[in-house]
């Protein structure tokens, strides 16, 4: 019986890899790479089934999503030839490369790509504050000026206690002082009534003196 080394029974891609397009290349280290980017290259197909590492990595749990939504959901009139008859069949021939990579992402969580990049900044500016000593110099500075600001409005505050306290006090000066008025001006009053009856009273004393010498 002939034997072919496993030939028949191993994939071909695998086995057999061709050197990576230089378009795809391309696209990967663009920025602005987008799937619809990828989609629209000729070799994506290709790579896939090339076994592409760095195209494989590219497609995270968002991008497989991309493919999912163009083979699930029904392109509206506005979409063209693309997303209603190129993106769907190629998404489909994607899947069925059966790539274990792309694979088990489905059975993966997805990894908080922001929150890691946060951290990792994080950690690269306190790595940096701590070998630069101008940086820790400024952070003092800026910690040591709100301290400075506090000082210098507590005289303030001070003041305006002491200004408040005054103004407390001058005005219970005021109402003595109005009590103490209204106090004289009745006792001015009561005086005259007072002096009157004392006159009618020193008259009656003069008229019974007359009357008892007048007895005798």
């Amino acid at each position: 019986m002939l034997n072919f080394g496993g030939f028949l029974s191993s994939n071909f891609w695998t086995n057999y890899r061709c050197q990576s397009s230089a378009s795809i290349e391309d696209l990967l280290n663009n920025k602005e790479c987008s799937v619809d980017k990828l989609l629209d290259d000729d070799d994506c197909l290709q790579e896939f089934k090339n076994f592409n590492d760095k195209l494989i990595k590219y497609f995270d749990h968002d991008k497989l999503k991309v493919l999912i939504d163009y083979i699930t959901v029904m392109p509206t009139k506005e979409d063209g030839h693309s997303r209603g008859h190129k993106y769907p069949f190629i998404a489909g021939e994607i899947f069925n490369c059966e790539i274990n990579q792309i694979l088990d992402k489905f059975f993966e969580a997805p990894v908080k790509v922001k929150a890691i990049a946060a951290e990792e900044e994080a950690d690269a500016d306190k790595e940096d504050s701590d070998r630069d000593p101008s940086k820790q110099e400024s952070s003092g500075a800026s910690e040591e000026t709100p301290a400075a600001d506090a000082a210098e409005d507590k005289p303030q505050e001070e003041a305006k206690a002491d200004a408040a306290e005054g103004a407390a006090v001058d005005l219970a000066a005021e109402e003595t002082k109005k009590e103490g008025d209204e106090e004289t001006k009745d006792e001015t009053e009561k005086n005259p009534q007072e002096q009157k009856a004392e006159e009618t009273k020193e008259e009656e004393v003069k008229v019974e003196e007359k009357a008892v010498e007048k007895a005798e």
